[in-house]
């Protein structure tokens, strides 16, 4: 049984509240679940007799919100050898309205996003003009130049289409990295987040990560399901019986992990054509429980520290509704670094030449780096990362392990540019780095590979578009949220604000002014995002989150690091 969308023939902007129901008796069905419902519910009808040429592309591009049946509702407002052909695979994303005359009808408006065949979204910022080619078949007016795919308004896809976070295992296979896709309500089902993970991970990490499903499995003659208590079962074909039990946990770490998208869901059963298959740590009813399945999932095996460190007047400390200073702490220091439990600390000299690291409580250990104007420090995975400049000048990213082994990481740049602010991920596969060149800073996200040297391949920009279409601009400091989420310093409308934004350049929201010039930021890495403090240019430190916005916490600020 399916849960469709509810149709409505307006392109009308109105917020209504919404829920999903979650039956709790019953045989096991596949219902779409979402995280949030929509603001309203769209699914369009069929062209009527007599519509014009405007009201008939209107009607299609609603009609593009709704992918039952292979489009079959979009495909009637298409001449008849369109319906047959065309492919609505891919997607553009655009802002922009329908303009039409007596005998035609035109979209203009600006492009600004793709949306591949497997649902993952990219930025790409461009002006937008399709002509329809409207034409008289039998009596009725008909499409007769459709786009090469969807064309989605950022509107319905923003309200339509559903983030689902499908996880691949770390290369060390300690752990699972969360990968976005966007898929349509309808599809947001045990099968359809399958079918997703299937498809494998996207461009932007596939180096960084394994998929513990081997190439050669596919979903089985029953698919998946869930049932009334939340526990999954998914039917593999491909699967070999001969798979070790480490091979078994990362299988089910993978599979539970992006079963979540779903949020009911409790356990996992597995089976082979239809027959069972055993997960390590499965219960007494052969079913694997997510509460055991916390220690693959960096943000929820440890619990962060959720205090927020600072320097004052050379003085490292913490901050709650003003600066505490640590006792017992001698000498000035420039920068911190806490790790994520607060166990470990970095401190950075005020010359910024030297740096110290070792346990909270005890006396700190000097690190030859051989890099002056060290800066941006931060703890991944019990490793120190810290931004310095070479002997050139050159702005060059170092990591420290607890073993004290130092080592650099090696960056595919362009040749005329250099990074000048910088966050990895808690999971240590994405590394967001803000560059600077002759045109500006630009920000982007690349592939950390665990090479020797670890080594960030693919940086690709993202272009951040706001609100009325402005190209988000001159980003100066980021941090991680979460695995996919950033929270971003960059000019809106003129002067900079504090933004949150997708790792692929969704979900970007402004939040709020605040009073004076943000110039660096920090987050608490929280799965679904935590909280975010700035410094701003006065020295002020403010805290963000959902429940009280801005808070302003401290003078005379001049470093800002949660844990990590």
């Amino acid at each position: 049984m399916r849960i469709r969308s509810l149709l409505v023939a307006a392109l009308v902007l109105v917020s209504l509240a919404g829920c999903t129901a979650v039956p709790t008796s019953g045989p096991v069905v596949e219902v779409p679940v979402t995280a949030q419902a929509p603001a309203i519910d769209v699914a369009p009808e069929p062209p009527q007799d007599g519509i014009t040429p405007s009201r008939l592309v209107e009607g299609f591009l609603q009609a593009m919100a709704d992918p039952d049946g292979d489009y079959s509702v979009a495909r009637q407002y298409l001449t008849e050898e369109d319906a047959e052909y065309w492919r609505p695979v891919e997607a553009l994303v655009y802002d922009g309205a329908v303009i039409g005359s007596g005998d035609s009808a035109y979209i203009d408006g600006t492009q600004v996003g793709l949306l591949d065949s497997d649902g993952r979204y990219s930025t790409d910022f461009a002006p937008l003009r399709h002509d329809f080619g409207v034409v008289q078949e039998k009596g009725q007016w008909r499409i007769g130049r459709p786009p090469n795919g969807l064309l989605l308004s950022r509107y319905l896809f923003e309200r339509y289409y559903t983030e689902v976070s499908v996880y691949y295992m770390s290369d060390s296979g300690s752990h699972v990295v969360p990968d976005p896709v966007h898929l349509p309500e309808q599809q947001v089902t045990p099968t359809g987040v399958v079918e997703a993970l299937l498809r494998g991970p996207s461009d932007s990490i596939a180096r960084g990560v394994i998929s513990a499903l081997p190439a050669t499995v596919r979903l089985g003659g029953n698919e998946a399901s869930i049932d009334a208590e939340g526990v999954v079962t998914v039917d593999l074909t491909g699967l070999s019986p001969s798979l070790s039990d480490e091979a078994r946990r990362r299988l089910g770490a993978q599979l539970i992990w992006s079963l979540t998208s779903i949020p009911r869901v409790t356990g996992l059963k597995v089976t082979r054509n239809g027959f069972g298959f055993t997960l390590p740590d499965s219960n007494a009813e052969g079913v694997l429980e997510l509460a055991t399945q916390q220690g693959y999932q960096v943000l929820s095996r440890a619990a962060p520290n959720a205090e927020l460190f600072a320097i004052s007047d050379g003085v490292p400390g913490a901050v709650s509704d003003r600066f505490e200073p640590w006792p017992s702490m001698e000498g000035s220091y420039a920068d911190l670094a806490v790790s994520l439990d607060a166990g470990t600390i970095a401190l950075i000299g005020p010359d910024r030449d030297s740096l110290l690291i070792g346990p909270r409580s005890n006396a700190l250990a000097p690190v030859e780096t051989g890099l002056a104007n060290l800066r941006r420090p931060q703890f991944v995975l019990g490793a120190l990362w810290v931004l310095g400049d070479d002997a050139r000048g050159r702005p060059v990213l170092l990591t420290v392990q607890r073993s004290g082994e130092i080592e650099t990481v090696a960056f595919d740049e362009q040749t005329d540019s250099r990074i000048e602010s910088y966050a990895v991920s808690p999971t240590g596969v994405r590394a967001a780095l803000i560059l600077v060149s002759d045109e500006g800073r630009r920000l982007g996200i690349g592939t950390i590979v665990a090479a020797t040297p670890t080594r960030i391949v693919g940086w690709r920009e993202l272009q951040l578009v706001g609100e009325q279409n402005r190209l988000l601009s001159e980003p100066q400091a980021v941090a991680f949220s979460d695995e996919t989420l950033l929270g971003l310093i960059a000019n809106g409308t003129g002067q900079a604000s504090v933004f949150t934004v997708g790792v692929d350049g969704t979900r970007i929201q402004d939040l709020v002014p605040v009073s004076g010039t943000p110039v660096d930021i920090t987050a608490l890495a929280r799965q679904g995002g935590g909280a975010i403090a700035i410094r701003t240019e006065s020295g002020a430190a403010w805290r963000h989150d959902q429940r009280t916005r801005w808070n302003r916490l401290a003078e005379n600020i001049t470093s800002l690091n949660y844990g990590g």
